[in-house]
């Protein structure tokens, strides 16, 4: 026999509903403990029962299914997002969670999450957690910048970038001319900004070690624009390429395809969904900046989107970047480098179409 279990989980307890073939619902409350957990779905496989479980994806998800996947016998973890709109109730308690979760995972409608290996995890994070030094660097960067322009200097006295050795050794004297405490914000400033800059080059060469063992990192950065950060959140959201049936596919998983409002005859393309990993959607823009200024066939293909107007340019620039994401997913899937001439001779074939419909 065959039982079907949700889980509901919050801070301090677990919710577990138990669906049977026989019909009969039960209820269970667990304490937030893998090995209350692991135990009391082993008690549930007793006699040859067959388990299938599920619960919502969040940020301890992978930790739990590391530690849960061997007490089942099958794991999915689900899409809370996508589940409202199969399955709505207008009451809310955790029972009817728990029980939600475990009617669809029988009906086999739980909209799932593709789970990576614990590596892959990791690899994820440590992309994430860079990210996030980066934007404090830069925030630091304007709070400096700010604070030395408020006090009346309006340019560093040797030009270029303010972050030169030059302009960072007058910074430091600067301290010593300002009133106290400007004095004390901006030495701990620069030391913030000392200490980002450690974290970001330590953080930095653990992920160049990590992307050189990787097959696909050498490929991607055939193309125009990419570098190794770009590369590296590909790689590490895609994960497995062959699960992506189409390139449409592929770029929805990213948030870089537009929303679809259609009733009747009404037929409307909004923004961007912005689903899935924004560090990519941020890398990919990035680089398709990079690239128009760079290769032939994506400039051509920016330029026809922009159609000479200035404020299609983020319009432009965004299909630009959805446009790398497939040719990306291309490359994954058939092992070939970038080729400049095979994307300029599609974007030459869509302008004729074009100019003859």
């Amino acid at each position: 026999m065959d039982k079907y279990i949700g889980f509901d989980i919050d801070d301090k307890k677990v919710v577990a509903c138990v669906l049977q073939d026989d019909g009969k619902d039960v209820y269970a409350t667990l304490p937030l403990e893998v090995m209350a957990m692991r135990a009391w779905l082993t008690d549930q496989r007793k006699s040859g029962h067959k388990v299938h479980l599920t619960f919502e994806v969040s940020g301890a998800a992978g930790w739990l299914y590391d530690e849960l996947v061997d007490s089942v016998d099958s794991l999915t973890v689900s899409n809370p997002s996508k589940m409202t709109w199969i399955f709505r109730t207008t009451r809310k308690t955790d029972r009817i969670d728990a029980r939600k979760q475990a009617v669809l995972l029988k009906l086999g409608e739980i909209p799932a999450v593709h789970m990576p290996p614990k590596a892959v995890r990791q690899w994820r994070v440590l992309i994430q957690h860079r990210r996030k030094l980066v934007d404090a660097r830069t925030q630091t960067k304007n709070r400096i910048r700010m604070l030395i322009k408020n006090h009346g200097h309006r340019q560093t006295p040797h030009g270029g970038s303010w972050w030169k050795k030059a302009n960072r050794h007058w910074m430091q004297q600067l301290t010593e001319q300002i009133i106290e405490t400007w004095t004390a914000m901006l030495t701990d400033l620069l030391d913030q900004l000392e200490l980002c800059e450690m974290q970001i080059t330590r953080q930095t060469e653990k992920l160049d070690a990590r992307l050189a063992h990787h097959a696909g990192a050498a490929l991607l950065q055939t193309m125009h624009g990419v570098g190794p950060r770009t590369a590296e959140a590909v790689l590490a959201y895609t994960d497995e390429v062959e699960r992506f049936r189409r390139g449409k596919d592929y770029c929805a998983y990213f948030g870089m395809t537009p929303k679809l409002d259609e009733s009747g005859s009404t037929r409307r393309l909004g923004h961007i969904s912005k689903q899935g990993p924004s560090v990519v959607r941020w890398l990919i823009v990035e680089s398709a900046w990079r690239a128009i200024r760079k290769s032939p066939s994506l400039t051509a293909f920016y330029e026809r989107v922009k159609h000479g107007q200035d404020r299609r340019k983020k319009i432009a620039i965004v299909a630009t970047a959805r446009k790398m994401l497939s040719v990306m997913r291309a490359m994954l899937n058939t092992g070939e480098v970038f080729n400049e001439n095979l994307v300029l001779q599609q974007e030459t074939m869509a302008v004729s179409k074009r100019m003859c419909s």
